[in-house]
């Protein structure tokens, strides 16, 4: 039978949540489990009613890059956090306090899994969490051996505490545990303890400001372990900060690509100017991380659409290089269908579904300017529109074509 699933039939993702489910269940799970295999996730049910879900597909990647000997660790790992919402959180904050950390994710990864709720039709989870720049966010958590559980604001009624005296406490919590960061010709400065918080680390403004970089500090997380900051007068330090984020391009559990800098007002945004020296590695990146962000909402919609049988096309969101200037720049495709989900790009082009070729070609602000109220914007992030009519000739006209995108 082994034989005859290697050669037929189950695949390794498949293989890899049937290990899953099997150590999860021998663990003492209660709760009924689904595997659904277009979604890659698991559904757990209470009485007939969802109460959560686990989405596979990093953990997957992860396990996959794993070396055979750190397999089986890995997947009790992994057992144990799921398992770990049958531990109660403590009923009297000064029990809990301790514990309380604090954690860095990129916006997307609270956005797109609100989003699923959405399309699920169930009520999307209220995470309690504050902005970092436009495109972080920073959460307190409860740290178990094994996982750390989010914490709702009905939880934090209950202790009594607003977010801000918690995120507080998490800061000193944090400040507390003992970290070591390096430095590269004393330009570039990294936290790489590997204990899941060095993203984190970020948020102690006071240690960040004390490290002698040159001018402000500018920060980069491209995963939860690993935390560079340089200055923004130091073109060298942010080209090595770029050459090391591209590193963790390929990296299970990405954070962000974007940099954000360090200001009076906290941490912003932000990215060097055109005709900066170091704009087009730093813009590269930041454009490289916004494309996966992309996929991942993508492949959300998709599978939803796939489970409920409803049509629609939802575009991807593709890259390429500007043959002049030499800049990455973001385009998607429109072939000729009434519905049309479209991420925010540098460029849309309209095609020809039956022979696949382009009818039109225009920036994004001109296809908003032809189009008008026919974009309805998703308020979704990453930023995603929805087009119910494809353009007519006269439309298509007006947006034009732009030589990159002809035949």
């Amino acid at each position: 039978m082994d034989l005859l699933r290697f050669l037929f039939g189950t695949s390794k993702r498949d293989q890899f949540a049937e290990q899953l489910l099997r150590r999860i269940k021998q663990a003492g799970e209660t709760r009924e489990i689904r595997y659904d295999r277009e979604a890659f996730q698991f559904g757990f049910y209470e009485q007939g009613e969802p109460v959560g879900s686990a989405n596979l597909a990093n953990l997957f990647s992860e396990y996959d890059r794993l070396p055979a000997k750190h397999r089986e660790a890995f997947l009790k790992r992994i057992t144990n956090a799921i398992l770990s919402h049958h531990v109660p959180l403590p009923e009297n904050y000064e029990d809990a306090r301790p514990d309380i950390l604090p954690i860095v994710r990129n916006r997307a990864y609270l956005q797109i899994e609100r989003l699923r709720h959405r399309l699920n039709g169930e009520p999307p989870p209220h995470v309690a969490h504050i902005d970092v720049g436009n495109h972080l966010i920073a959460m307190p958590i409860y740290d178990l051996p094994d996982a750390m559980r989010s914490l709702d604001p009905e939880r934090i009624d209950k202790w009594g505490r607003s977010l801000y005296e918690l995120m507080e406490t998490a800061f000193e919590n944090l400040e507390q545990i003992d970290a070591v960061v390096s430095t590269l010709d004393e330009r570039v400065f990294l936290f790489r303890n590997q204990d899941n918080y060095d993203a984190s680390r970020m948020l102690l403004s006071n240690r960040i400001g004390d490290l002698p970089v040159q001018g402000l500090p500018v920060a980069m997380v491209p995963t939860r372990d690993c935390l560079i900051i340089t200055g923004d007068e130091d073109d060298i330090g942010m080209q090595m900060m770029a050459d090391i984020g591209k590193r963790y391009l390929e990296d299970p559990r990405p954070i962000s690509m974007t940099p954000c800098r360090l200001t009076g007002e906290g941490w912003q945004t932000w990215l060097p100017p055109r005709g900066h020296p170091v704009f087009a590695p730093l813009h590269d990146l930041h454009l490289q991380g916004i494309a996966g962000e992309f996929h991942e909402q993508r492949d959300a919609i998709e599978t939803f659409f796939a489970q409920t049988g409803r049509r629609g096309f939802v575009a991807n969101y593709f890259l390429f290089r500007e043959l002049d200037t030499g800049e990455l720049r973001s385009y998607c495709v429109w072939p000729e269908c009434p519905y049309a989900l479209l991420p925010r790009t540098d460029y849309v082009v309209f095609m020809d579904q039956q022979h696949m070729n382009p009818l039109a070609s225009g920036t994004w602000r001109k296809v908003e300017q032809t189009l008008g109220s026919q974009v309805e914007d998703l308020e979704t992030y990453p930023p995603r529109y929805r087009v119910l009519t494809f353009p007519s000739q006269e439309q298509l006209a007006e947006i034009g074509t732009i030589s990159r995108f002809r035949l």
